[in-house]
């Protein structure tokens, strides 16, 4: 039969194996709840004491919540790069398709054409501004004179 000092071992265990499956995205929080898991179940066990392997989980996982969070979120580093794309946030460019409320048209910026939307009209060989990208599609504005 399965103690409950072995069940925190299998528990932690299942909890480091998931944050291999999600990633980082947890933040590491799934690998040391995990960890102080199995290290309070191994105490457990090895004092053959339920209730050691629970304090132990207990203090370790306030002493992690309380103190260690800030020092591991801190140390992981989240890089963000920007994109090509994120380059086109305010560019100037010509329609080379008309641009309806209803109809997506063409701007080319510098030599390359993208698909752009408006919720205003806007003709061919009219500069227009990049306000913002949703998905594939440029949305511009007219550039008032």
């Amino acid at each position: 039969m399965i103690s409950l000092t072995q069940t925190l071992v299998m528990v932690g265990m299942v909890l480091v194996l998931a944050e291999l499956i999600v990633g980082i995205q947890t933040g590491f929080d799934l690998v040391l709840i995990g960890s102080i898991l199995i290290i309070g179940g191994f105490g457990g066990m090895w004092l053959d004491s339920l209730t050691v392997a629970l304090v132990m989980s207990t203090l370790l996982s306030f002493l992690y919540i309380f103190w260690g969070r800030k020092i591991v979120k801190q140390k992981i580093v989240v890089m963000t790069h920007n994109t090509n794309i994120d380059k086109l946030h305010g560019k100037i460019g010509v329609i080379i398709r008309t641009v309806t409320p209803d109809t997506a048209g063409m701007v080319r910026l510098d030599d390359e054409d993208w698909r752009a939307v408006s919720d205003e009209l806007i003709y061919e060989k009219e500069k227009v501004r990049v306000k913002s990208i949703e998905g594939v599609s440029l949305i511009v504005e007219k550039i008032k004179k």
